[in-house]
């Protein structure tokens, strides 16, 4: 049997920056104006994928940028993504980088960012958000919490099989050991299945060398000393997480994480979630996109996975919201 594929196509909807992620300080909007606008969005028109914009504070504090989102309808979901420094309490909006984790913060400081930020969309959009994301994947032991609380009901901030460290705070979050496939998360620990209710659905990447390591193995690896990154190195002959994304990844090795999650998956429907940045796709906008050409390849990559995989797979795209109902039933049946 064919299994089905579930696309999530997930945007972290930011101002526009640049080199090594540097704002254009007085803020500016030109990648919402010109790059969603006119690059972006007619690729999922095209293929006709409810696409998720995660939107940053800063956002929904442009009037112009909010009438672009309200003007595609119901053709796209809206959730949320935090970029501590454009929301109080501490915000900091005269910043030349988002370099802050949410976890740099004490619990009370976040929970009032989180809040603050809910509160902003629902004023904003008239609606109670359902999705988000954290600046960085930069989540704290309390996130996920703090977000049920508020009535979130999908997350997607895991990246499994990596660890960030925030060179400023020297905090960090430690996905090693989270599933692939979406899961409800222990309270305790992020990355152990539990019986939270908020979903935790995993942006699609994999390290090839430990995918098949039992994930209570895979939780040992820290990477907090030097020495660990060098015998984790070695062990793994270097090799780097490969991303369902069209900013580090070219169509071919995109289709081959795809056939990997399908040969992994077996029989069961399948949960892909690509992530990237709505400034990809503006020129000089991002690290990733600083000259024409370099956008042109990242659209161009983009379009031609898409194009791949729906005609080459039983292939639906929904909105990020869309996976709990979709989990859920899947989950009954088994059941």
């Amino acid at each position: 049997m064919t299994p089905n594929i579930y696309l999530a196509v997930t945007i972290d909807t930011e101002c526009d920056k640049g080199k090594k992620w540097k704002l254009k300080q007085p803020l500016t909007f030109k990648n919402i104006y010109n790059g969603v606008v006119n690059n972006l969005q007619p690729i999922f028109d095209k293929y006709n994928v409810k696409a998720t914009y995660l939107l940053s504070p800063e956002i929904m504090m442009d009037d112009k940028s909010v009438e672009v989102f309200k003007s595609f309808g119901d053709k796209v979901e809206l959730g949320t993504h935090l970029h501590a420094e454009f929301i109080e309490p501490e915000a900091n909006f005269e910043c030349s980088n988002t370099s802050h984790f949410q976890n740099d913060f004490a619990p009370e400081i976040e929970r009032a960012k989180l809040h603050n930020l809910t509160t902003l969309f629902r004023d904003t959009f008239g609606y109670q958000p359902l999705t988000f994301r954290a600046g960085r994947f930069g989540i704290s032991k309390y996130s996920l919490k703090i977000l049920q609380d508020l009535g979130y009901t999908v997350d997607s901030s895991v990246t499994p099989d990596m660890k960030w460290t925030n060179q400023v705070s020297g905090n960090a979050a430690n996905f090693f050991g989270a599933p692939y496939q979406p899961y409800y998360p222990s309270i305790d620990d992020f990355r152990r299945k539990g019986d939270m209710n908020i979903l935790q659905v995993p942006v699609t990447l994999i390290n090839k060398k430990i995918a098949h390591l039992p994930l209570w193995i895979k939780r040992g690896i820290k990477l907090n000393k030097s020495h660990q990154h060098i015998i984790f190195n070695y062990a793994t002959n270097f090799s780097k997480p490969i991303w369902l994304r069209p900013t580090y990844s070219d169509v071919d090795t995109m289709k081959d994480v795809t056939h990997e999650f399908i040969k992994m998956n077996g029989n069961k429907d399948l949960f892909l979630c690509i992530m990237f940045h709505s400034n990809e796709f503006e020129i000089d906008m991002s690290p990733y996109s600083l000259t024409k050409e370099r956008m042109d390849q990242i659209i161009d990559r983009l379009d031609r996975y898409l194009h791949w995989l729906f005609k080459t797979h039983k292939t639906q795209g929904v909105g990020l919201s869309e996976f709990k109902n979709v989990f859920d039933k899947n989950k009954s049946k088994v059941h």
